[in-house]
């Protein structure tokens, strides 16, 4: 990539758009692309609230490997990325008005998701269990938390696996989970840190982020593999895409992105699964 990025920002209705235009590309461009809400721009939103995968920096950057994922992808399609910040409760409205063309925030593969917007699911992500440094709690599986409090970040896959598992375990006669949603992850931990939860539940790259900061330990890893994907809503552009994405599965570029923060790539060949090809994954 050739030249210096040059970086600016716009601040729109309760929004914050970070731009990145790129220098000079190594290839040619490739035929015009469609679908795009912004003519020569990819337009993606995201819920900058997961260090070190989406986040914002302390000079109100948005930064983080997503990020850096769509710089990449926008860059091979000869396209200006311009990264939205919103809140993750705004990201499939603002998908379904023509807002953006991409939600690129670590949205987890669903069924019901993929009946209302394309997914491509290129990453798998899975869940941890954290505790404090000095917690006296032994943890060798999740049943051993019967009892204990729970953080997770209101609404997400987090908090859809800690209920799971809390009504098995109540199913089962024993005590269940005291689960206590926080707005997002972040303050969860803070919530972990001041003591106003036994343990946390986040995704395995959040849960080691915290660890390096201090104060919690990960115990448990690697819980309830899922895919992760990039949602559209024009399947002609979704299909760019996941393009995109499978020539840079098969050249080796997205391991190199996504194993410096310990996230794998999704296995196997990367295609859409949405309203335009309901065979894909269920």
């Amino acid at each position: 990539m050739g030249g210096s990025p040059v970086s600016f920002l716009i601040r729109g209705p309760g929004l914050l758009c970070a731009a990145l235009a790129f220098g000079a590309h190594a290839a040619p461009c490739p035929e015009a692309v469609e679908g795009l809400v912004s003519p020569g721009h990819l337009v993606m939103a995201t819920n900058p609230t997961l260090p070190p995968l989406q986040y914002v920096t302390v000079d109100g950057q948005i930064a983080g490997m997503r990020i850096e994922l769509g710089n990449e992808i926008a860059r091979r399609l000869c396209l200006t990325p311009v990264m939205f910040s919103t809140s993750f409760a705004q990201l499939t409205l603002g998908l379904l008005e023509k807002r953006w063309d991409v939600i690129n925030t670590g949205m987890f593969y669903t069924a019901q998701r993929a009946r209302l917007m394309e997914m491509i699911p290129y990453e798998i992500q899975a869940i941890s269990v954290s505790l404090n440094d000095d917690s006296a709690l032994h943890l060798t599986r999740l049943e051993d938390l019967s009892g204990f409090s729970i953080g997770v970040e209101m609404g997400g896959i987090e908090e859809h696996y800690a209920r799971e598992a809390d009504h098995a375990l109540r199913d089962a006669g024993r005590p269940g989970f005291d689960i206590k949603t926080f707005q997002n992850v972040g303050i969860a931990f803070a919530g972990l840190r001041a003591r106003q939860v036994t343990a946390v539940f986040s995704i395995d790259a959040v849960a080691r982020r915290n660890a390096l900061q201090g104060g919690v330990k990960p115990v448990l890893k690697g819980l309830y593999p899922t895919p992760v994907a990039l949602a559209l809503r024009d399947p002609t552009l979704a299909q760019r895409l996941a393009v995109v994405l499978e020539n840079m599965r098969v050249d080796g570029t997205l391991d190199r992105l996504l194993s410096p923060y310990g996230v794998s790539p999704f296995p196997g060949r990367i295609t859409v699964s949405g309203p335009s090809d309901p065979s894909g994954m269920h």
